[in-house]
């Protein structure tokens, strides 16, 4: 991983009414920017061999495809079933499905971060939950973990200028640890209701 230097700030604005939130905000943007920028790249360097790999798969009609997302956003079947028989659980909605970056398993950050850019719906909220993350409020919420362990997470709302993001906090770092988290693995985060609760569930592909 390459270290940020002031040429990546360039085309930063920075404002006089920015917190020290905003410039820790604004640091985790250019970083994710640049290793999206670093990952085109080197698929642009690789991208003759992926080619050359490809066909071999297709000719090869013993061997599956090869592919970073599942084909297609649904809850795994195990995972639904936990939850509707041993959590009456009900109303699941896929929230995000995203690559993992180092900031997102960093220590030193400790959260998960979640663009709205990037999610699937936002209607798994309700109308009091919506406000209460708009004022900067935090949602007590239970995770469950790939590893099926149950965590009690913070769910927040940062906004930044223009940009706003969702955000899990609390237990973050264990659950990184528990579930052997790294940049570059894809994950789903979907949500859920037992007894009209708000609660997630995390899996790893």
């Amino acid at each position: 991983m390459e270290l940020l230097t002031s040429e990546d700030f360039k085309n930063t604005r920075i404002q006089p009414e920015w917190t020290a939130m905003d410039y820790l905000l604004e640091v985790v943007r250019v970083d994710q920017e640049k290793m999206q920028e670093q990952t085109l790249m080197n698929k642009k360097k690789n991208g003759r061999l992926k080619r050359k790999l490809r066909i071999q798969e297709e000719n090869n009609k013993n061997k599956r495809p090869i592919t970073s997302y599942p084909p297609k956003p649904l809850m795994p079947e195990g995972l639904k079933q936990h939850i509707v028989e041993n959590m009456g659980g009900s109303n699941c909605v896929l929230v995000i499905q995203k690559q993992l970056f180092f900031s997102d398993v960093n220590p030193q950050a400790s959260r998960l971060l979640i663009p709205f850019s990037q999610v699937e719906s936002h209607e798994f909220l309700n109308e009091s939950e919506v406000e209460r993350l708009k004022n900067k409020k935090a949602i007590k919420a239970c995770l469950m973990e790939p590893s099926m362990e149950e965590t009690e997470i913070n769910f927040k709302r940062w906004d930044m200028r223009k940009k706003s993001m969702y955000v899990v906090t609390t237990s973050w770092n264990s659950i990184v640890k528990n579930n052997q988290l790294k940049a570059e693995d894809v994950v789903q985060l979907w949500s859920f209701r037992v007894n009209s609760t708000l609660c997630f569930a995390l899996q790893k592909f």
